[in-house]
């Protein structure tokens, strides 16, 4: 699964302009349309039991992520995002069913998704997703504290609750384990915070080691000429 780099949410600010210099106008794609059902492989002959169906799993999660990793969401039509707000719930209630608190052989890879899921349904305005988030990063940390992209997605999901100073430790943590995207994310906690100089120093820093990034030099720039700000706002956080 390919992780998204996740831009701040609206609970404690929201970066004016910068979606249209990374993407212009234009639509998302459509949301596709799933089967829960098809989550779960059947157990021999019909009987009980079964399995978790990872790669459908997946499938829907990408999916999601692709218009919900960020805030806003962004979707082709209402019905699309009615959609994925349903998924996710869906999603939600049956994962915890099958893997919540009381499972303790959950592998960390579905509690990363579980994470994951859960960010993208706090992005969608699904109730309890922040819970949900929260819980599983806890759990996937708790067993794996060093897990790259575990304290990448759970610094992303903290900045984009409001918490940009508690996001710092683990974005730190992920940058220092490799993962590049996570100096993006640092650059874009401290530019909500208003240090647009510390900002600037970690895009350009990401920048150096992710070339091929064409959209960060557009966001750059307009951060230097004041095209791109941050605009303080309302909001609960989980």
């Amino acid at each position: 699964m390919q992780p998204i780099p996740v831009m701040t949410r609206r609970v404690a600010a929201v970066i004016c302009a910068a979606l249209l210099f990374l993407s212009g106008a234009a639509c998302a794609a459509a949301y596709g349309q799933y089967d829960i059902r098809q989550l779960l492989s059947p157990g021999p002959e019909g009987g009980k039991g079964g399995s978790l169906r990872m790669v459908y799993l997946d499938r829907m999660l990408q999916d999601i992520g692709q218009h919900a990793a960020n805030y806003p969401p962004r979707f082709d039509s209402a019905p699309d995002q009615q959609r994925a707000q349903r998924d996710a719930g869906l999603l939600m209630g049956m994962l915890n069913a099958a893997f919540g608190a009381g499972n303790n052989q959950v592998p960390p890879e579905l509690l990363l998704r579980m994470g994951l899921l859960g960010a993208y349904g706090h992005n969608l305005d699904v109730p309890d997703a922040a819970a949900f988030a929260q819980a599983h990063f806890s759990r996937l940390l708790a067993g794996r504290p060093d897990d790259p992209w575990g304290n990448y997605h759970y610094g992303q999901f903290l900045a984009s609750s409001g918490r940009g100073k508690d996001a710092m430790p683990y974005l730190g943590k992920a940058r220092d384990k490799g993962v590049v995207p996570a100096l993006y994310a640092m650059g874009m906690v401290h530019l909500t915070m208003g240090d647009k100089p510390k900002a600037l120093a970690l895009l350009a820093e990401y920048q150096k080691a992710e070339p091929i990034d064409q959209n960060v030099g557009k966001l750059m720039r307009g951060i230097r000429e004041g095209k791109v700000g941050v605009e303080r706002g309302g909001g609960s956080q989980p």
